[in-house]
């Protein structure tokens, strides 16, 4: 009981790894055996990467920075001015977007020629032939489409064009303007360049579309803060013309820094527009005073109006006077409101209105909505040049501007009204005022008034030119706010195709790939193929093997004693003697879990090894469904193992002498119809007391355990039963079974050799050394001689 609670334990063992049954040494071993498929995936995998390195087309990477100045860092102009006209708004998150817009990189598309293109086809690659070229070739926007043609330089007065794929080609005049396929073309000579190299040369010259062109510099154009509220824009574009790159984000620089300029300067225009609007009107009113203020002076002989006015009359017209200037500033601000509700109401581009700043509202809130719509408006264009659809994101902002709109309308009504409170409140002193004019003489009265009307439309004149002349000094002191930090410059190496990387990948795909098939090998091998295999899956002791033998005949160790194939099985004989410990009888008993496993074979040269020994040796077919050992000998199986169970033939009978010395043999007979009730019979156990009286050694050739239970039924007679395994043949699945039995007491005093081993390597050979201990360190097995081929005779012992 103990043993079997012993063979549970190791069973349970033994189940724990039955999902872990990878050799990772075979695995190297398949890796050194097969060495060429690594080299072949390597050299496979190392190709691809070097064609893709040699012929992938060079991406370079070109950057750039521009810092955005502060508002601090102003001009002197601009300091005069700082709290008029040029205090402009600016949203700094939005400045990106701009840069990025497809309107301004559509400019430098059309101003650096870029619908042009011209192609050399090399040994390699066919690469851009940027600006190299001793001419220039325009195309004319509005009789252009898209085309490829074939480009030659015939000599410095002549080129040709031909379409792609024909021999046939027009040869055309340098210098003037040609319609070739309904392309308007002019080929211009580059002065100081030499046509040395370029004539009779080939190119493909491709005229592209604008707007194909602009939309693939949108899309790899990356523009960004270099730090959160840094100032600092990083400008970076990828491509495989460096000069081309550099030349795009240089254009892209001067285009913004353009449009910067020019959207001050059109705060400025816009001003004085609306200013020389205003003081159209007031210059014919104040012409008119002007001439009748005059008329009075003449008609009563005075020169100057101000000084004939007596004491009293100078006093109150002083004070007229100073209340007709803050009604005058009052009127500005009203023709701003009424001007202010009728552009908000009327115009789209409400990005263009005139700052409150520009003409003396300091009002903050006034101020703060004209700013955000001005923003607002500007994000909005933004989003609908890049997106060129409808964008929720667009209507929710349209919505924000209309409430916006609708508030600054609010506001200035609500300022509208104050101011005409205070308008009220001016003309009501003013009224005062002029009931003491009343009492002045009638001379007097009549200087007061035309001066009053004189004076308050010469302030609105010389206020409004004040703000027109403030306007046109800031439009001529304008700069840009746009500074070149670093200009734009190649950033590195190449970045596609990444050559160390593609190459590593190369090295880890080209082993990756046999150590995959290796472990797939592995993984799906269901047969045992080496000794590690069988101790993997069981603790049955593992005793012997065998090396594999060529051709049919199974008499291996009576025909060939001196054969490695006899030296195995002397080894084998020598352990199981050691192993069962029995040195002068026993019974051994020949098992496997299917048929082919050399059974036969093993128990005809293991009777033949004991009987060489000089000790009686019988070998029994108990396999009666396919008795076959007979053949080997030449022997008749006409009586046998079943003739005696079944009663029919007594023991002397059934026992057939061999042609040689000290081995008899007892065939398996004529088929029964219940072998296995005739193994389980009285004259089993008679029989089995007979040959063990009259020999000292009894093989008994059985029939598969795993497919009979034969075996089973006569194991109970037998001192050690050997259960074969055959290289490459026996299922792993079977060889659990075998363990299931082994594990559970079924099977007792069994062990395991290993059998036709013909393999070399790791996990294959074995040296089996007769005459020693079973796991007392002497190692037992067979192993290829180095250097040669292990083929059955190839298979040697240690001593």
């Amino acid at each position: 009981m103990a043993a079997i609670q012993n063979n549970k334990e190791i069973l349970s063992i033994k189940d724990s790894d039955h999902k872990s049954l990878i050799d990772y040494k075979r695995i190297a071993f398949h890796a050194l055996q097969y060495w060429y498929i690594t080299v072949i995936c390597l050299g496979v995998t190392l190709a691809i990467a070097f064609y893709n390195n040699r012929y992938t087309q060079r991406i370079y990477p070109v950057t750039a920075s521009i810092i955005i100045r502060e508002r601090e860092e102003t001009s002197g102009a601009e300091l005069l001015y700082k709290n008029a006209l040029i205090d402009q708004y600016r949203n700094y998150l939005n400045e990106p977007y701009i840069i990025k817009s497809y309107p301004l990189i559509q400019n430098v598309v059309q101003e650096l020629n870029f619908m042009v293109s011209f192609y050399r086809e090399g040994y390699v690659l066919t690469t851009e032939s940027y600006h190299l070229l001793p001419t220039d070739l325009t195309v004319d926007p509005a009789h252009s489409h898209p085309a490829s043609y074939i480009f030659k330089l015939v000599d410095e007065n002549t080129f040709s064009l031909g379409y792609m794929g024909s021999l046939e080609s027009q040869k055309f005049s340098i210098g003037k303007p040609i319609v070739f396929d309904d392309n308007t073309i002019l080929v211009a000579k580059i002065p100081e360049r030499s046509f040395d190299g370029y004539l009779n040369v080939t190119y493909q010259l491709v005229i592209n579309d604008p707007f194909s062109v602009a939309s693939e510099y949108v899309g790899k154009l990356n523009v960004g803060w270099a730090e959160e509220r840094s100032g600092v824009i990083n400008l970076d574009v990828n491509g495989p013309t460096i000069a081309k790159e550099i030349d795009f984000i240089s254009g892209l620089i001067r285009s913004y820094q353009q449009y910067d300029l020019d959207k001050k300067n059109q705060t400025a225009d816009r001003t004085v527009k609306f200013i020389k609007s205003q003081l159209v009107n007031i210059s014919d009113s104040l012409k008119l005073f002007e001439g009748q203020l005059q008329q009075f002076k003449r008609n009563n002989r005075t020169s100057t109006g101000g000084k004939e006015l007596g004491v009293e009359a100078q006093s109150i017209y002083n004070k007229v006077e100073a209340l007709e200037v803050q009604k005058a500033e009052l009127m500005i601000k009203d023709k701003y409101y009424a001007y202010l509700k009728k552009y908000i109401s009327e115009s789209k581009d409400l990005d263009q209105i005139i700052l409150p700043s520009s003409m003396g509202i300091s009002d903050p809130v006034i101020s703060a909505l004209v700013m955000k719509i001005v923003d607002l408006q500007l994000e909005i264009k933004l989003y609908i040049d890049r997106e060129k659809s409808v964008n929720p994101l667009v209507t929710s902002k349209l919505n924000r501007l209309a409430e916006l709109k609708r508030e600054l309308v609010e506001s200035s009504e609500s300022l509208k009204s104050t101011d005409k409170i205070k308008m009220d409140f001016l003309n009501q002193q003013i009224a005062n005022a002029e009931k003491q004019i009343g009492y002045l003489p009638l001379a007097e009265r009549q200087l007061i008034s035309i001066q009053r009307n004189y004076s308050l439309l010469e302030n609105l004149y010389v206020f409004l030119m004040q703000k027109k002349s403030e306007a046109e000094i800031s439009k001529a002191s304008n700069t840009s706010d746009i500074i070149v930090v670093n200009p734009p410059m190649l950033a590195g190496g190449s970045i596609t195709p990444k050559v160390s990387r593609n190459y590593l990948y190369a090295i880890i795909v080209g082993l990756g790939i046999p150590v995959l098939i290796f472990v797939l090998m592995e993984l799906f091998n269901t047969r045992v193929q080496s000794r590690e295999d069988i101790e993997k899956i069981t603790a049955i002791p593992f005793i012997g093997g065998i090396g594999h033998k060529k051709g049919s005949l199974n008499l291996e160790v009576l025909k060939f004693p001196k054969s490695s194939i006899s030296e195995s099985f002397r080894a084998l004989r020598s352990n199981l003697v050691y192993f069962t410990g029995k040195n002068d009888k026993a019974v051994f008993l020949i098992t496997s879990s299917i048929s082919g496993e050399g059974k036969t074979f093993t128990s005809i040269n293991l009777a033949s090894i004991f009987s060489l020994s000089g000790r009686r040796t019988l070998i029994v077919g108990a396999d009666m469904r396919k008795p076959k050992l007979f053949m080997d000998f030449g022997l008749s199986n006409d009586v046998g193992l079943s003739s005696y169970l079944a009663g029919i033939a007594e023991f002397d009978a059934v026992v057939q002498k061999t042609d040689y010395p000290n081995l008899d043999m007892v065939s398996g007979g004529p088929v029964p119809p219940n072998p296995s009730e005739l193994l389980l019979s009285k004259r089993m156990v008679e029989f089995m007391k007979i040959v063990k009286e009259n020999y000292d050694y009894v093989i008994i050739d059985t029939p598969p355990m795993g497919i009979v239970t034969d075996a089973f039924a006569i194991s109970d007679y037998v001192d050690h039963t050997i259960f074969l395994v055959r290289q490459d043949h026996t299922p792993k699945d079977l060889l659990w079974s075998a363990q299931d039995h082994y594990g559970s007491g079924k099977v007792k005093n069994i062990s395991i050799v290993f059998n036709d081993i013909y393999r070399s390597g790791p996990g294959y050979g074995y040296g089996y050394g007769y005459g020693y201990g079973y796991g007392y360190g002497y190692g037992y097995g067979i192993r290829s001689k180095k250097g040669k081929k292990n083929d059955g005779d190839g298979y040697y012992t240690e001593s």
